[in-house]
């Protein structure tokens, strides 16, 4: 009985344990890459400057309707997250979307927009639900969340299987060490 409890107990842990591997971007991401750096400034957000503390981030985004799955061009898009150490400190203690964090872009004609910033921290008791959050105005839903797949446990992710509005992003790395991610939301 004793080795019955040891064994399903091994195997919860490695079921809700977090796989934090990540991998270099392929020679073709780095051109994607490239090519989302070189977008206009209309549609990159800086969010986080270079004396923000933590890791540094990159989101190549794509946003496209859902059921038409035509590419969302010239939609407004907003974003914000906590601090590296799980802090909001929005301006309007009442609204979380005012985080310190945040910035405005829109989508370019094939629905891109790049983010710069920095992985946002755990926030609360929970471990494991580093996020960022985004609105695409005119769109129904309008709210949608990052995550990411090196910072969700495998209960988690199961949890949030099947929701619409939840997007997870597998983190990579650049040459010069800079997380990255390219995800496309579906809205």
């Amino acid at each position: 009985m004793k080795n019955i409890r040891i064994l399903l107990s091994s195997f919860l842990f490695i079921q809700c344990s977090v796989d934090r591997t990540i991998l270099s971007i392929t020679d073709n991401e780095t051109i994607a890459l490239e090519n989302f750096q070189k977008m206009d400034s209309l549609n990159k957000v800086i969010i986080a400057n270079e004396k923000e503390t933590g890791e540094k981030l990159i989101l190549c985004l794509t946003f496209i309707d859902k059921e038409s799955k035509k590419v969302l061009s010239n939609h407004r898009v907003s974003f914000y997250h906590t601090s590296t150490d799980g802090k909001y400190e929005p301006s309007n203690v009442n609204d979380e979307t005012t985080a310190r964090l945040n910035g405005t872009a829109t989508t370019n004609e094939v629905g891109k927009i790049y983010v710069r910033t920095i992985l946002p921290g755990d926030y609360g008791s929970s471990e494991d639900n580093r996020h960022i959050h985004t609105t695409v105005y005119a769109a129904k839903p309008k709210n949608n969340d990052i995550l990411f797949k090196q910072y969700s446990s495998r209960i988690g992710r199961f949890m949030n299987s099947g929701n619409d509005n939840m997007f997870y992003a597998d983190l990579k790395k650049t040459t010069d060490d800079i997380l990255i991610c390219f995800v496309t939301i579906e809205v």
